[in-house]
């Protein structure tokens, strides 16, 4: 369900001026799971369990402007995250920085071209094309895997500017998306840039394709992000690609992505890497992934997920591995509330091998979501 409000000229006016009449949507979202994690370490068992939680309120607004006969689109969203124990972020700063980094967008449309500035807003092929139930690699991410979508220069997750273009008779739509200081989600509208995030610019451009050619149910994405190296030690530039293809049949579907990471996020090595490797060693991650999923019924999906990602460039042998992750999924609509079950078994976790650091264990979810 959504709720609509309706601004008032005399608001509308209050707010700018010579702003028309024009009608905000407010929607939200709230997830909310179970985790139970087990590893099997050199240091003995570890395990954990845990509540998770995120919720989400999407304030949105479009309508005409008064020149060109052009299009607008603008808003905000504020995304609350939990805060794990124990974990980096129990201060609530990541967190925080969340709330207000989520989807933050003005477009200006004309036809198929959509202007746009802002975080967090232009299309992006992290999801890819194989098919799950819930993104494996958004819940592998709590476990410790370096299996991330977010991936190279994080360029689409920082402040910039970009363009959108629907391919009439494709199902394509293609985007170009240029961040002047990769990593930086903006500051005061009145402020001087910060001096704390990377002064290196990077750009990613990509695609997203939906009954692509006329050929229903066939998935394409192909997405690259790349940027100069930070600073002078650093070993070269950081890159991130992102292709994949993805098919449905129906009932099944079936596709495979493969993500390439190199030299991620333009972060200093002590920030980024225990081991103080990410400047002065070339760290590479290849992930293939494949998904299947299988409708049952229009209320019950069930699912099968595989990663498996080759590390590379690696001073330290044992973290120049192969992370594997095997997860069976399920599905299940019980209305306004959906129910969806992981159960993801893992091997040598951030490609960590050998009888020192080896990381092998298993990853279970239950998951409940519900939008209004």
């Amino acid at each position: 369900m959504k709720n609509k409000l309706l601004i008032t000229s005399a608001l509308a006016g209050s707010l700018l001026a010579g702003s028309a009449l024009a009608q905000t949507t407010i929607t939200g979202s709230l997830d909310l799971t179970y985790n139970a994690l087990s590893k099997d370490t050199a240091g003995g068992l570890a395990s954990t369990r845990g509540v998770g939680r995120e919720s989400q309120i999407n304030i949105q607004n479009k309508g005409k402007l008064n020149v060109g006969g052009l299009d607008y689109a603008a808003g905000f969203a504020l995304e609350f995250d939990g805060t794990g124990t124990g974990s980096a972020d129990v201060s609530g700063t990541d967190s925080a920085k969340s709330i207000h980094n989520e989807n933050v967008y003005v477009d200006i449309i004309s036809g198929n071209t959509t202007f746009t500035i802002g975080v967090d807003h232009i299309q992006r092929g992290y999801a890819g094309a194989a098919p799950a139930i819930v993104n494996i690699t958004d819940q592998m991410a709590g476990a410790g895997s370096s299996t991330t979508f977010v991936i190279g220069a994080r360029t689409s997750e920082s402040a910039g500017l970009g363009i959108m273009q629907n391919i009439p008779g494709t199902g394509i739509r293609a985007s170009a998306f240029y961040a002047p200081r990769s990593g930086d989600t903006g500051v005061g509208d009145m402020n001087a840039q910060s001096a704390n995030v990377s002064a290196n610019s990077s750009y990613e451009v990509g695609i997203n394709g939906t009954d692509t050619f006329g050929v229903k149910g066939l998935t394409v994405v192909a997405f690259k992000n790349k940027a100069d190296k930070a600073q002078s030690g650093f070993v070269g530039d950081v890159e991130g690609t992102t292709y994949g293809i993805g098919y449905n049949f129906g009932q099944f579907a079936v596709g495979i992505d493969r993500i390439i990471d190199k030299n991620n996020n333009l972060v200093a090595a002590a920030a980024n890497n225990a081991l103080g490797e990410q400047a002065t060693t070339g760290i590479e991650r290849d992930t293939q992934k494949i998904g299947v999923t299988f409708a049952v019924s229009k209320d019950l999906t069930i699912g099968l997920v595989q990663t498996k990602t080759d590390h590379s460039g690696s001073a330290t042998a044992s973290l120049n591995g192969t992370e594997k992750v095997q997860a069976l999924q399920v599905g299940y609509s019980l209305g306004p509330v959906a129910l969806s079950l992981t159960h993801a078994k893992f091997d040598d976790l951030a490609g960590r091998t050998g009888t020192v650091v080896g990381d092998d264990g298993t990853l279970s979810i239950a998951r409940l979501s519900t939008r209004f």
